[in-house]
């Protein structure tokens, strides 16, 4: 079974206000998580922290404070966006709780980014793009907007649920993480540039899809070196054609 203490991260995008923030704590410790990290943070009102988070400011006092999503997400082997607005660049598609609780059984070893934005805003097309994955709980289209509390509690606890049923483990399988991934994208998509892919076709988009396609597959490393190998072997077959 997946050890959710240790692989699961919960990252708060600039949360507005303390007694959500204590609140996500409560909900974070009854699913049996406490990594908390808390991205461009205004200052909070310790008091009102604690008076929703009961018996969970532990959960608070540990949390780590960046000033980046990218460099929160720098760790993770996977990062999911939690998200209700769609658009064309919000991703492709987006998983339900449920194929994310799979997902997360699937990777095995290795830190899972549970990303989630501000109350009021959400996540930003710019945030939502550094995430591998866009994740929607299914709601009401007349009022589709969820509390944040409310939305970690759904998400960890339909992780949680899917972890206890599963059996077995992943062995040795370590994919890579979100810096290796970013990495081999950009070799890639360099790779492609170089035997003139992007005559008509945007680099940056491209790049963005190719790193979802390679985070949804999960490669470990020996899979990573190999795709690395495949496309500097074409751009060596384009240069020798060249000369």
């Amino acid at each position: 079974m997946i050890d959710l203490k240790r692989n699961i991260k919960v990252i708060l995008v600039s949360p507005r206000d303390g007694t959500n923030v204590g609140a996500v704590c409560r909900a974070m410790k009854t699913m049996g998580l406490n990594r908390l990290e808390i991205v461009k943070g205004k200052e909070l009102d310790i008091l009102r922290v604690a008076t929703l988070a009961v018996h969970a400011k532990d959960v608070y006092d540990q949390a780590v404070f960046s000033d980046s999503l990218e460099h929160a997400i720098s760790d993770s082997v996977l990062s999911a966006g939690i998200t209700r607005r769609r658009g064309k660049w919000r991703k492709y598609f987006s998983l339900t709780p449920e194929e994310l609780a799979r997902k997360i059984i699937d990777t095995g070893n290795g830190t899972i980014s549970l990303v989630f934005g501000n109350e009021e805003h959400g996540l930003t097309n710019e945030e939502l793009s550094l995430c591998n994955l866009a994740v929607t709980i299914p709601s009401s289209p007349q009022f589709p907007s969820l509390n944040l509390s409310h939305a970690v509690q759904i998400i960890t606890y339909i992780i949680y649920r899917e972890s206890i049923r599963a059996m077995g483990g992943m062995g040795n399988f370590h994919p890579i993480d979100h810096a290796e991934l970013k990495k081999l994208t950009a070799t890639v998509t360099d790779c492609l540039e170089e035997i003139g892919f992007f005559t008509l076709t945007g680099k940056d988009e491209m790049g963005r899809f190719i790193r979802d396609i390679f985070a949804r597959a999960l490669l470990d490393k020996k899979e990573a070196e190999r795709v690395v190998k495949i496309f500097k072997k074409i751009r060596g077959l384009k240069s020798r054609r060249r000369s």
